[in-house]
């Protein structure tokens, strides 16, 4: 049995995830350096960062900060875990921010976010506030299909 799936039997699905966390970050030398990930992994971690910065700010603080660099890694992670409604409202963020890629470089991203009035993420922060996706569920499910893949 590997870290992972003892991870998955503990008891408090939150206690699961951050624990898997735990796991994978042990993996990653530095931050924003996936290279020591496998897919399954990143996205795993993709949506971990996008879930801890959406909290501490909405989309405008996403896209501000470094994380705004894995936006379409991001978007594809919740669409591999069958977030459709989550990953719908991080595509339309996409069309808000007004240039398709997103850039990779923070200071791009700032200049263009400098230019947006802030009040124009309000709708969809409020959108993915009360988007009914099961995000635990769905990752932690995934994890337990691919767990050969964990660890």
């Amino acid at each position: 049995m590997n870290s992972t799936e003892i991870a998955l039997l503990l008891h408090k699905n939150s206690e699961k995830i951050t624990r898997i966390g735990e796991v994978i970050g042990k993996k990653i030398p530095e931050k924003d350096t996936f290279e020591n990930l496998n897919g399954f992994e990143k996205i795993f971690i993709y949506i971990d960062i996008f879930e801890n910065h959406i909290k501490k700010g909405g989309f405008e603080a996403f896209f501000w900060n470094s994380a705004g660099q894995f936006s379409h890694e991001i978007l594809e992670a919740y669409e591999q875990v069958g977030a459709t409604k989550t990953a719908t409202i991080i595509y339309n963020s996409f069309l808000l921010f007004g240039e398709i890629p997103i850039p990779r470089n923070t200071n791009t991203r700032r200049a263009i976010l400098s230019k947006l009035p802030p009040k124009v993420w309000d709708t969809l922060d409020e959108k993915l506030y009360h988007c009914n996706d099961n995000m635990e569920y769905l990752v932690l499910e995934f994890v337990k299909k691919n767990s050969a893949y964990f660890d």
